[in-house]
Protein backbone atom coordinates (compact mmCIF):
# COMPACT_ATOMS: atom_id res chain seq x y z
CA UNK A 1 0.00 0.00 0.00
CA UNK A 2 1.56 2.96 -1.44
CA UNK A 3 1.24 6.52 1.13
CA UNK A 4 0.51 9.59 0.34
CA UNK A 5 1.22 12.98 0.97
CA UNK A 6 -0.87 16.14 0.80
CA UNK A 7 0.25 19.33 -0.33
CA UNK A 8 -1.86 20.85 2.36
CA UNK A 9 -0.24 18.66 5.22
CA UNK A 10 3.66 19.43 3.96
CA UNK A 11 4.98 22.07 6.82
CA UNK A 12 7.17 23.28 4.28
CA UNK A 13 4.95 25.39 2.53
CA UNK A 14 4.18 27.21 5.66
CA UNK A 15 7.74 28.08 6.25
CA UNK A 16 7.30 31.41 5.80
CA UNK A 17 3.69 31.69 7.75
CA UNK A 18 5.74 30.73 10.64
CA UNK A 19 8.66 33.46 10.08
CA UNK A 20 5.83 35.92 9.81
CA UNK A 21 4.87 35.15 12.98
CA UNK A 22 7.86 34.80 14.34
CA UNK A 23 8.99 38.44 13.38
CA UNK A 24 5.94 39.83 14.57
CA UNK A 25 6.17 38.94 18.10
CA UNK A 26 9.87 39.83 18.60
CA UNK A 27 9.32 43.29 17.00
CA UNK A 28 6.45 43.70 20.03
CA UNK A 29 8.42 42.57 22.74
CA UNK A 30 11.41 44.79 21.40
CA UNK A 31 8.21 47.77 21.14
CA UNK A 32 7.41 46.86 24.57
CA UNK A 33 10.65 46.81 25.94
CA UNK A 34 11.38 50.58 24.80
CA UNK A 35 8.54 51.53 25.84
CA UNK A 36 8.33 50.57 29.53
CA UNK A 37 8.92 53.07 32.33
CA UNK A 38 10.64 52.34 35.53
CA UNK A 39 9.55 55.27 37.80
CA UNK A 40 11.95 56.26 40.48
CA UNK A 41 10.86 55.99 44.51
CA UNK A 42 11.32 59.78 45.56
CA UNK A 43 13.34 60.24 48.26
CA UNK A 44 11.97 62.34 50.83
CA UNK A 45 14.09 65.56 51.34
CA UNK A 46 14.98 65.67 55.13
CA UNK A 47 15.30 69.83 55.79
CA UNK A 48 15.76 71.65 58.47
CA UNK A 49 16.97 68.10 60.20
CA UNK A 50 19.77 69.32 62.99
CA UNK A 51 21.76 66.96 65.09
CA UNK A 52 22.61 68.59 68.01
CA UNK A 53 25.89 67.53 69.55
CA UNK A 54 27.36 68.31 73.13
CA UNK A 55 30.67 70.64 72.24
CA UNK A 56 33.14 69.89 74.78
CA UNK A 57 36.08 72.53 75.17
CA UNK A 58 39.27 71.29 76.85
CA UNK A 59 41.20 74.04 78.38
CA UNK A 60 45.14 74.50 78.17
CA UNK A 61 46.33 73.14 81.37
CA UNK A 62 49.65 74.57 81.70
CA UNK A 63 51.78 72.63 84.54
CA UNK A 64 53.80 75.21 86.33
CA UNK A 65 57.29 74.48 86.92
CA UNK A 66 58.00 74.48 90.47
CA UNK A 67 61.64 75.92 91.30
CA UNK A 68 64.06 73.65 92.30
CA UNK A 69 64.75 73.53 96.19
CA UNK A 70 67.68 75.53 97.61
CA UNK A 71 70.78 74.31 98.15
CA UNK A 72 71.19 73.05 101.78
CA UNK A 73 73.77 75.52 103.84
CA UNK A 74 77.40 75.20 104.00
CA UNK A 75 78.19 73.35 107.02
CA UNK A 76 80.56 75.84 109.29
CA UNK A 77 83.25 74.45 111.37
CA UNK A 78 83.13 75.86 114.60
CA UNK A 79 87.02 76.16 116.04
CA UNK A 80 87.72 76.93 119.76
CA UNK A 81 89.90 79.55 120.86
CA UNK A 82 92.58 77.15 122.27
CA UNK A 83 93.01 75.81 118.52
CA UNK A 84 96.07 78.63 116.84
CA UNK A 85 96.04 78.91 113.35
CA UNK A 86 98.97 78.93 111.65
CA UNK A 87 99.47 81.99 109.00
CA UNK A 88 101.46 81.17 106.02
CA UNK A 89 103.78 84.27 106.27
CA UNK A 90 106.01 83.92 102.93
CA UNK A 91 109.65 84.04 102.90
CA UNK A 92 111.43 87.14 101.41
CA UNK A 93 114.99 86.82 100.42
CA UNK A 94 117.19 89.45 101.50
CA UNK A 95 118.46 91.06 98.28
CA UNK A 96 120.11 93.85 100.37
CA UNK A 97 123.84 93.99 99.53
CA UNK A 98 126.56 95.71 101.48
CA UNK A 99 129.01 97.99 100.13
CA UNK A 100 131.64 95.27 100.92
CA UNK A 101 130.53 92.58 98.63
CA UNK A 102 131.60 92.79 95.08
CA UNK A 103 129.13 93.37 92.09
CA UNK A 104 129.29 90.92 89.84
CA UNK A 105 130.42 92.56 86.28
CA UNK A 106 128.65 91.76 83.26
CA UNK A 107 130.17 91.01 80.24
CA UNK A 108 128.54 91.89 76.83
CA UNK A 109 128.96 89.07 74.89
CA UNK A 110 130.51 88.73 71.44
CA UNK A 111 127.98 89.27 68.47
CA UNK A 112 127.73 86.05 66.29
CA UNK A 113 130.60 86.82 63.52
CA UNK A 114 129.12 87.10 60.41
CA UNK A 115 129.51 84.38 57.90
CA UNK A 116 132.76 85.29 55.75
CA UNK A 117 131.43 86.03 52.17
CA UNK A 118 132.07 83.38 49.25
CA UNK A 119 134.41 84.33 46.86
CA UNK A 120 131.77 83.88 44.19
CA UNK A 121 133.28 84.78 39.98
CA UNK A 122 130.75 86.67 37.93
CA UNK A 123 130.95 86.52 34.12
CA UNK A 124 131.40 89.10 32.19
CA UNK A 125 127.95 88.53 30.80
CA UNK A 126 126.50 88.68 34.58
CA UNK A 127 127.46 91.67 35.11
CA UNK A 128 125.57 95.21 34.83
CA UNK A 129 128.57 97.08 34.92
CA UNK A 130 132.01 95.30 33.80
CA UNK A 131 135.22 95.52 35.11
CA UNK A 132 137.72 98.54 33.21
CA UNK A 133 141.13 99.12 33.23
CA UNK A 134 141.27 102.89 35.22
CA UNK A 135 143.58 104.30 32.95
CA UNK A 136 141.79 104.60 29.98
CA UNK A 137 139.86 101.51 29.63
CA UNK A 138 140.33 99.18 27.00
CA UNK A 139 142.91 101.43 24.85
CA UNK A 140 144.62 102.64 27.49
CA UNK A 141 145.01 98.61 28.82
CA UNK A 142 146.44 98.12 25.23
CA UNK A 143 148.61 101.22 25.56
CA UNK A 144 150.18 100.04 28.73
CA UNK A 145 151.20 96.42 27.51
CA UNK A 146 152.58 98.16 24.57
CA UNK A 147 154.73 99.97 26.82
CA UNK A 148 155.43 97.22 29.58
CA UNK A 149 156.10 93.80 27.46
CA UNK A 150 159.00 92.67 27.92
CA UNK A 151 160.07 90.47 24.55
CA UNK A 152 161.78 87.18 25.71
CA UNK A 153 165.20 87.28 24.30
CA UNK A 154 165.15 83.57 23.14
CA UNK A 155 161.67 84.26 21.80
CA UNK A 156 163.04 86.86 19.22
CA UNK A 157 166.34 84.83 18.29
CA UNK A 158 164.41 81.94 17.64
CA UNK A 159 161.89 84.34 15.62
CA UNK A 160 158.77 83.06 17.75
CA UNK A 161 155.75 85.27 17.99
CA UNK A 162 152.46 85.21 17.97
CA UNK A 163 149.32 86.03 20.77
CA UNK A 164 149.14 84.95 24.17
CA UNK A 165 145.52 84.54 25.76
CA UNK A 166 145.42 85.04 29.57
CA UNK A 167 142.64 84.23 32.26
CA UNK A 168 142.77 86.27 35.13
CA UNK A 169 139.88 87.56 38.20
CA UNK A 170 139.89 91.53 38.78
CA UNK A 171 138.22 91.39 42.66
CA UNK A 172 136.32 93.95 44.06
CA UNK A 173 138.94 95.77 45.28
CA UNK A 174 140.33 96.14 41.28
CA UNK A 175 143.41 93.19 42.10
CA UNK A 176 144.08 91.08 39.49
CA UNK A 177 144.04 87.69 40.81
CA UNK A 178 144.97 84.27 39.74
CA UNK A 179 146.03 84.49 36.23
CA UNK A 180 147.20 82.12 33.96
CA UNK A 181 147.25 80.66 30.35
CA UNK A 182 144.44 79.51 28.48
CA UNK A 183 145.95 79.51 24.98
CA UNK A 184 148.58 77.04 22.71
CA UNK A 185 151.51 76.78 24.50
CA UNK A 186 154.72 78.46 22.60
CA UNK A 187 157.06 78.36 24.92
CA UNK A 188 160.90 80.46 25.14
CA UNK A 189 159.14 82.69 27.85
CA UNK A 190 156.42 83.97 26.46
CA UNK A 191 153.94 82.85 28.72
CA UNK A 192 155.83 84.24 31.73
CA UNK A 193 156.15 87.39 30.28
CA UNK A 194 152.66 87.53 29.47
CA UNK A 195 151.76 86.07 33.41
CA UNK A 196 154.35 88.89 34.53
CA UNK A 197 152.35 92.15 33.10
CA UNK A 198 149.30 90.80 33.74
CA UNK A 199 149.90 91.37 37.20
CA UNK A 200 151.81 94.08 36.64
CA UNK A 201 147.98 95.97 36.48
CA UNK A 202 146.85 94.63 39.97
CA UNK A 203 145.08 97.45 41.60
CA UNK A 204 144.48 99.61 38.27
CA UNK A 205 141.53 98.13 37.76
CA UNK A 206 137.44 99.61 38.86
CA UNK A 207 136.16 96.59 39.63
CA UNK A 208 132.82 95.14 38.20
CA UNK A 209 129.33 96.09 39.67
CA UNK A 210 126.25 94.29 39.73
CA UNK A 211 123.01 96.35 41.82
CA UNK A 212 125.58 99.23 42.32
CA UNK A 213 127.81 96.52 44.63
CA UNK A 214 131.56 95.75 43.73
CA UNK A 215 131.97 92.29 42.62
CA UNK A 216 134.76 89.21 41.56
CA UNK A 217 135.03 89.08 37.48
CA UNK A 218 136.54 86.52 35.44
CA UNK A 219 138.55 88.20 32.54
CA UNK A 220 140.21 86.63 29.46
CA UNK A 221 142.67 89.35 27.49
CA UNK A 222 145.42 88.91 25.02
CA UNK A 223 149.24 89.53 25.16
CA UNK A 224 150.29 89.97 21.56
CA UNK A 225 154.03 89.33 20.71
CA UNK A 226 155.19 90.78 17.23
CA UNK A 227 158.40 91.24 15.59
CA UNK A 228 159.09 94.29 12.98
Amino acid sequence: MEVKKSEKSELKNKRFDFFLVGLTLSLLVVFGAFSYKVYEKKVAEIENIIIEEDIVVQENTVQEKKPPPPPPPPEIEVVEDEVEIEEDNPEIDDTETSQDEEMEIYEEKDEEEEPEETFEVLEIYDVAEKAEFADGGVDGFRRYLAENTNYPLMAQENDIQGTVMVMFIVDKNGNVVDPKVISKKRGFGLEQEAIRVIKSTSGKWKPAKQRDKAVNMRYRLPVKFLLN
